[in-house]
């Protein structure tokens, strides 16, 4: 199979001896399409050199200091040829590609342009001109050298860029195509930093950085696509959404990993992300579908945060401080939705009673484990009684569950048809 960096030398070799156009290596490489057009119009918008000659003076030095090396050298390295029977010798020329050199050339080339067109791209939007420039160069910098590690940074900042690029669209009002085209490339970038990510950890790199700062940034891209969402027109909403279900998403992902190495501060950062929920829904009572998705976000955050507690009984890893945080933030969270649930509206009830049955479980997820693991704590979690009541009452159970419900904890599903999922 050939060589993606055979095919790009040699169609920017075709078209610039003017065998063929851009077009017409496009239509050669149908399946190559997305990753060739940028990469080729790079690559000809970088003019030739200029014809900078070296001057006399600068000749002779250079002879000189040349000669005085050669000749002050103890020994002349020889060609190993006996150990390198099957390779060229280097008298040999042969005209070889390789993508690193492209690269090379290309980034040099780019960085003595001082401007140009690549780096005016670097203010465009999706719908620009020079926007296909832009994500070429991203490509560029994908293939540089690095480790996993490095990748995922790079991605994870080609992500940063299309929330920027989605903030400056709501600027502008630029709703239709661009949006959506913001929103596709910000899941594309999300997926390659992920990808990179679980690369370094399988192959037992230093990734903890790297998936805290993913969980990091995605938990803050969260907080800018609320305000996004609120901005923007309805027929426009959709697509903020599919960029939250992709920021959530990864947020999980980085999380999972993370708890791996340091499950207090992924448990830490999952209840923060919570409470940020929370946040939003008390302030967007008012705002039906707003409140909807809150809620919907804190349910999903809370049942992500049982797999946290799995993750710490499986490798050990401090369960009694998890225990402790979950027991403060629950209690904490639970106060705040059961007096939402007696101000929102009817319709908007059985999302609360929802949210509340996600953080009991949690909660009751953590005192199972700590059975199940025989663990003595100081204090050990414990929902106070009253809430526990209020619970009850709201959940429709004829008895709240315990610490000593069986199965980790997970009591049988409320019987009210208005929280019955």
């Amino acid at each position: 199979m050939e060589k993606f960096e055979d095919i790009l030398a040699r169609c920017i070799d075709d078209i610039k001896s003017g065998r063929a156009g851009i077009a017409d290596c496009l239509d050669r490489y149908p399946s190559l399409r997305e990753q060739l057009e940028p990469l080729l119009r790079i690559a000809l918008e970088i003019g030739e050199p200029a014809d900078v000659k070296p001057s006399p003076g600068f000749k002779i030095k250079a002879r000189v200091q040349l000669m005085d090396e050669i000749h002050g050298r103890q020994a002349v390295t020889k060609w190993p040829w006996s150990r390198y029977k099957k390779q060229t010798k280097p008298g040999t020329l042969r005209r070889r590609y390789s993508m690193a050199n492209i690269i090379l050339v290309i980034v040099l080339a780019l960085c003595a342009a001082g401007g140009g067109t690549a780096y005016a791209a670097q203010d465009s939007l999706p719908g620009d001109a020079l926007y296909t420039v832009k994500l070429g160069t991203e490509q560029l910098r994908m293939i540089l050298p690095g480790d996993d590690v490095t990748k995922a940074e790079r991605a994870l900042s080609f992500a940063e860029r299309r929330i920027e690029e989605m903030e400056a669209l709501a600027e502008r009002e630029c709703f239709a195509q661009g949006l959506a085209l913001a929103v596709g490339k910000y899941g594309g970038a999300m997926n390659m930093t992920l990808t990179r990510m679980e690369r370094a950890c399988n192959r037992g790199l230093d990734a903890g950085n790297i998936t805290a700062r993913v969980a990091e940034a995605t938990a803050r891209h969260l907080l800018v696509l609320d305000e996004l969402w609120d901005k923007v027109p309805d027929e426009a909403k959709e697509a903020i959404e599919r960029a939250m279900e992709v920021s959530e998403r990864g947020r999980q992902n980085a999380l999972a990993a993370l708890a791996k190495r340091n499950t207090v501060m992924a448990a830490e950062m999952n209840l923060a992300a919570m409470q940020g929920r929370l946040n939003r829904v008390r302030a967007r009572v008012q705002n039906g579908e707003a409140l909807q998705i809150a809620l919907g976000q804190f349910e999903d955050m809370a049942r992500f945060g049982q797999k946290i507690s799995q993750i710490a009984q499986e490798t050990g890893l401090n369960i009694t401080e998890v225990a402790a945080l979950v027991d403060e933030a629950t209690s904490r969270h639970l106060e705040v939705l059961l007096r939402l649930y007696d101000e929102v509206p009817e319709e908007a009830k059985e999302a609360v009673a929802q949210a509340i049955e996600a953080s009991f479980r949690c909660h009751e997820r953590i005192v199972g484990i700590l059975a199940e693991m025989d663990v003595e704590v100081s204090q050990p979690p414990v929902i106070p009684e009253k809430t526990r009541e209020r619970v009850k009452e709201i959940l429709g159970w004829p008895d709240p569950p315990g610490p000593n419900v069986p199965h980790g904890g997970v009591a049988p599903g409320p019987s009210c048809p208005s929280c019955r999922r």
